[in-house]
Protein backbone atom coordinates (compact mmCIF):
# COMPACT_ATOMS: atom_id res chain seq x y z
CA UNK A 1 0.00 0.00 0.00
CA UNK A 2 2.84 2.53 0.50
CA UNK A 3 4.39 1.87 -2.74
CA UNK A 4 1.39 2.63 -4.44
CA UNK A 5 1.44 6.14 -2.31
CA UNK A 6 4.52 6.94 -3.03
CA UNK A 7 4.27 5.78 -7.46
CA UNK A 8 1.04 7.84 -7.23
CA UNK A 9 2.78 10.80 -5.54
CA UNK A 10 5.77 10.94 -7.62
CA UNK A 11 3.73 10.69 -11.07
CA UNK A 12 1.27 13.34 -9.41
CA UNK A 13 4.51 15.53 -8.88
CA UNK A 14 5.96 14.92 -12.81
CA UNK A 15 3.40 17.63 -13.94
CA UNK A 16 4.67 20.41 -11.28
CA UNK A 17 8.22 19.48 -12.02
CA UNK A 18 7.81 20.01 -15.30
CA UNK A 19 6.24 23.05 -14.84
CA UNK A 20 8.47 24.36 -12.50
CA UNK A 21 11.54 23.82 -15.45
CA UNK A 22 9.74 25.37 -18.13
CA UNK A 23 8.78 28.58 -15.73
CA UNK A 24 12.84 28.29 -15.06
CA UNK A 25 13.88 29.06 -18.50
CA UNK A 26 11.18 31.66 -19.22
CA UNK A 27 12.50 33.11 -16.20
CA UNK A 28 15.76 33.20 -17.54
CA UNK A 29 14.83 34.61 -20.45
CA UNK A 30 12.81 36.80 -18.56
CA UNK A 31 16.04 38.17 -16.83
CA UNK A 32 18.33 38.28 -19.72
CA UNK A 33 15.90 40.73 -21.37
CA UNK A 34 15.64 43.14 -18.39
CA UNK A 35 19.82 42.74 -18.73
CA UNK A 36 19.24 43.89 -22.43
CA UNK A 37 16.74 46.40 -21.17
CA UNK A 38 19.12 48.00 -18.35
CA UNK A 39 22.32 48.36 -20.96
CA UNK A 40 20.00 49.60 -23.67
CA UNK A 41 18.38 52.50 -21.05
CA UNK A 42 22.06 53.53 -20.35
CA UNK A 43 23.03 53.66 -24.47
CA UNK A 44 19.33 55.89 -24.48
CA UNK A 45 20.10 57.75 -21.91
CA UNK A 46 16.56 56.53 -20.40
CA UNK A 47 17.14 57.10 -16.80
CA UNK A 48 13.24 56.22 -15.92
CA UNK A 49 13.68 52.95 -17.79
CA UNK A 50 16.74 52.09 -15.97
CA UNK A 51 15.26 52.60 -12.53
CA UNK A 52 12.03 50.61 -13.68
CA UNK A 53 14.17 47.07 -13.03
CA UNK A 54 16.58 48.58 -9.89
CA UNK A 55 16.74 47.79 -6.54
CA UNK A 56 16.66 51.10 -4.42
CA UNK A 57 19.55 49.37 -2.36
CA UNK A 58 21.32 47.91 -5.45
CA UNK A 59 25.08 47.99 -5.25
CA UNK A 60 27.59 48.24 -8.69
CA UNK A 61 31.06 47.04 -8.47
CA UNK A 62 33.75 47.74 -10.71
CA UNK A 63 37.85 48.30 -10.40
CA UNK A 64 37.10 51.53 -8.73
CA UNK A 65 34.87 49.51 -5.78
CA UNK A 66 31.26 49.44 -4.66
CA UNK A 67 29.35 52.32 -6.01
CA UNK A 68 25.50 52.55 -4.30
CA UNK A 69 22.79 52.89 -6.64
CA UNK A 70 22.18 56.67 -5.78
CA UNK A 71 25.47 57.57 -6.68
CA UNK A 72 25.39 55.82 -10.06
CA UNK A 73 22.42 57.66 -10.78
CA UNK A 74 23.64 61.10 -10.14
CA UNK A 75 26.43 59.95 -13.00
CA UNK A 76 24.14 58.35 -15.11
CA UNK A 77 24.07 61.04 -17.61
CA UNK A 78 28.10 60.93 -17.52
CA UNK A 79 27.54 57.67 -20.09
CA UNK A 80 27.71 58.06 -23.53
CA UNK A 81 27.33 54.69 -24.92
CA UNK A 82 27.27 54.33 -28.79
CA UNK A 83 27.06 50.46 -29.37
CA UNK A 84 27.17 47.01 -27.31
CA UNK A 85 26.30 43.37 -27.16
CA UNK A 86 26.24 41.01 -24.57
CA UNK A 87 26.80 37.49 -25.27
CA UNK A 88 27.99 34.19 -23.29
CA UNK A 89 24.89 34.82 -21.23
CA UNK A 90 24.42 32.29 -18.88
CA UNK A 91 21.55 32.60 -15.97
CA UNK A 92 21.78 30.35 -12.17
CA UNK A 93 19.27 30.37 -9.75
CA UNK A 94 20.19 30.46 -6.25
CA UNK A 95 16.59 29.27 -5.49
CA UNK A 96 13.01 30.68 -6.48
CA UNK A 97 13.76 34.70 -5.82
CA UNK A 98 17.66 34.69 -6.55
CA UNK A 99 19.34 34.07 -9.88
CA UNK A 100 22.93 36.10 -11.34
CA UNK A 101 23.26 36.10 -14.90
CA UNK A 102 26.98 36.10 -16.15
CA UNK A 103 28.06 37.37 -19.80
CA UNK A 104 30.42 39.15 -21.57
CA UNK A 105 29.77 42.72 -22.67
CA UNK A 106 31.51 44.23 -25.71
CA UNK A 107 30.76 48.23 -26.44
CA UNK A 108 31.73 52.08 -27.32
CA UNK A 109 31.31 55.03 -25.46
CA UNK A 110 32.59 57.12 -22.82
CA UNK A 111 32.15 57.72 -19.18
CA UNK A 112 32.62 61.60 -17.87
CA UNK A 113 35.02 61.63 -21.14
CA UNK A 114 36.60 58.65 -20.61
CA UNK A 115 36.49 55.09 -22.84
CA UNK A 116 34.57 52.84 -21.79
CA UNK A 117 36.58 49.30 -20.96
CA UNK A 118 35.65 46.93 -23.42
CA UNK A 119 35.21 43.92 -23.48
CA UNK A 120 34.33 43.39 -19.72
CA UNK A 121 33.18 39.95 -18.04
CA UNK A 122 29.73 41.04 -15.77
CA UNK A 123 27.53 40.12 -13.74
CA UNK A 124 23.93 40.92 -12.61
CA UNK A 125 22.24 39.60 -9.23
CA UNK A 126 18.01 39.45 -9.66
CA UNK A 127 16.17 39.08 -6.39
CA UNK A 128 12.35 38.84 -7.04
CA UNK A 129 10.37 41.29 -4.65
CA UNK A 130 7.45 41.95 -4.43
CA UNK A 131 6.65 39.48 -7.28
CA UNK A 132 9.05 41.65 -9.99
CA UNK A 133 12.19 40.63 -10.21
CA UNK A 134 14.58 43.57 -9.67
CA UNK A 135 18.86 43.83 -10.72
CA UNK A 136 20.58 44.56 -6.52
CA UNK A 137 24.23 43.86 -7.31
CA UNK A 138 26.27 44.17 -10.76
CA UNK A 139 29.90 43.74 -11.22
CA UNK A 140 32.42 44.53 -14.24
CA UNK A 141 35.51 42.89 -14.56
CA UNK A 142 37.89 44.36 -17.79
CA UNK A 143 38.55 41.11 -19.94
CA UNK A 144 42.13 40.09 -20.42
CA UNK A 145 44.04 38.11 -22.64
CA UNK A 146 45.68 34.77 -20.88
CA UNK A 147 49.54 35.20 -19.97
CA UNK A 148 51.74 33.83 -22.22
CA UNK A 149 52.79 29.79 -22.37
CA UNK A 150 55.47 29.15 -20.22
CA UNK A 151 58.47 27.81 -22.44
CA UNK A 152 59.82 24.70 -21.19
Amino acid sequence: MVRKFVILAVVALIPSFAAAQTDTAGTAKQIQAMEQALNAAIQKGDLNAFKANIGEDAVSMDGNGPMPIAEFLKEFNQFKVTSFSIDQAKVTFLNDTAAVITYRWTGKGTMMGQPIPSPTWASTTWLKRGGKWVAVFHQETLATPPPPAVKK
